[in-house]
């Protein structure tokens, strides 16, 4: 059995570099027998029925990324959260637990309006609780259920441009130092939740950042692969069966299993 895992494709975005990686995507997708996007793989909607544009690009990744056992297993990322049932996977063999990282924090950067406005509506239901939820799967489950409530209520549509996606990372002038502060602090905090999981987890695999990178922490590996966008480079996890989950640039893996297709993208390892 071999694994391969990807995220933050942001199909739909027109700074993603994901559509011109689809034919060697596809390639790579056929020598795996299992398929996994973890998050982000369309950009911001609310749900596929009210925006016909997000149904056709869900058909071009499902052909795009079909294993030999069949298409791919779509995990929600905080841009789609309403693309699928699917929040996270445990896999057992390698005690590897995926999910695409939201979940760590009730959000990412305060100072832009809408995640202030998702932080206070979920902090509201945490309190309606007694609390944050201290096991994983409730936090995963219902952090996402939250947040695909909030979107129905305040849309955000955004097919952007690199320029546009570039600029909103600076502006408000405090975002940019939120937003360093919470990528950095992204897999300490994932270790930590990690054990919360009530099978036994080894290997932690997420996305959300697009920080490429492995750490050890806490006995622990957590891996991050990165995303298609602007200042990131996407990695993919390949697990072998009986071996341990490895974090590989993609455009490396493309290159080794299909040589003839001409890849627009530099190599890179940033953040290991």
């Amino acid at each position: 059995m071999r694994v391969l895992i990807l995220s933050d494709l942001h199909l739909g975005n027109k700074a993603s570099k994901a559509p011109s990686l689809l034919e060697g995507l596809a390639k790579l997708a056929h020598l795996h027998d299992r398929v996994i996007l973890n998050g982000d793989t369309l950009d911001r909607y609310e749900s596929v029925e009210r925006l016909p544009y997000v149904v056709s690009h869900l058909e071009t990744i499902k052909s795009a990324c079909v294993s030999r056992s069949g298409p791919a297993e779509i995990i929600t990322g905080n841009h789609d959260p309403a693309i699928s049932d699917l929040h996270w996977l445990y896999l057992k063999e390698s005690r590897t637990l995926v999910f695409h990282g939201d979940c760590i924090a009730d959000v990412t950067h305060p100072s832009d309006k809408n995640e202030g406005l998702l932080a206070a509506y979920v902090r509201k239901h945490w309190a309606s609780i007694g609390g944050r939820p201290n096991t994983f799967s409730e936090l995963a489950d219902t952090y996402r259920r939250l947040q695909g409530e909030h979107l129905r209520n305040f849309p955000r549509i955004e097919p952007g441009s690199s320029f546009r996606y570039l600029t909103r990372l600076l502006y408000p002038p405090r975002r940019p130092f939120d937003v360093l502060r919470y990528v950095f602090n992204a897999p300490r905090l994932a270790a930590e939740l990690a054990p919360t999981h009530h099978e036994p987890v080894e290997h932690i695999v997420v996305g959300h950042t697009h920080r490429p990178g492995t750490w050890k922490i806490n006995g622990r590996t957590v891996m991050n692969t990165g995303s298609f966008m602007p200042l990131s480079q996407p990695s993919a996890v390949v697990i072998e069966k009986g071996a341990e989950p490895v974090r590989i640039p993609l455009v490396k893996l493309i290159r080794t299993y299909t040589t003839t297709v001409v890849l627009p993208m530099r190599d890179s390892t940033a953040g290991s």
